[in-house]
């Protein structure tokens, strides 16, 4: 059994060991995810990042993700980080968790989601999940990321 909620603080170590854990995501990366989770936890008035954790049955947080609309847009939202815990890839959480999402985009009247990540063969996986999930590479921007790393745009439909 498992929930989806909102992020509270006595997840922030949770999400970080997560995210780390991945040993996808370089430190300045992590940090960077921390950055959004502090400003969710500190500032509940904000509207710009969204972060929800999949939580099982004991307490473990299993998944995490983070979304927000662009606000240079009318309906567009980002999806800012999406990881699961490397000891339960393949469950079905990253799915269970972008379905919330999509469900979570539609409700605030979003139609895209917009989802980056890597072109590097570490992100492998990733990018067949996002194709298994429903979504196209709409773009792939060379050498953003470094020379060799390639930025990957992927938008997914919502309906």
């Amino acid at each position: 059994m498992t929930k989806i909620r909102a992020i509270e603080a006595k997840d922030r170590e949770a999400v970080r060991n997560l995210i780390d854990g991945t040993e996808v995501f370089k430190p300045h990366e992590v940090d960077v995810a921390m950055e959004l989770v502090d400003i969710a936890l500190t500032r509940p008035d904000q509207d710009d990042y969204h972060p929800f954790v999949l939580e099982e049955e004991d307490g473990t947080v299993a998944a995490y993700a983070c979304f927000g609309r662009n606000p240079m847009t009318k309906a567009t939202f980002d999806l800012y980080w999406l990881a699961t815990r490397a000891d339960r890839m393949g469950k079905g959480y990253g799915r269970k968790i972008v379905s919330f999402v999509e469900e979570e985009v539609k409700k605030r009247g979003g139609k895209l989601l917009v989802i980056e990540t890597s072109s590097k063969e570490s992100y492998g996986s990733t990018r067949e999940f996002y194709i298994r999930i429903g979504c196209t590479l709409a773009a792939q921007l060379s050498g953003y990321y470094d020379e060799g790393d390639d930025k990957l745009i992927y938008l997914k439909q919502i309906r």
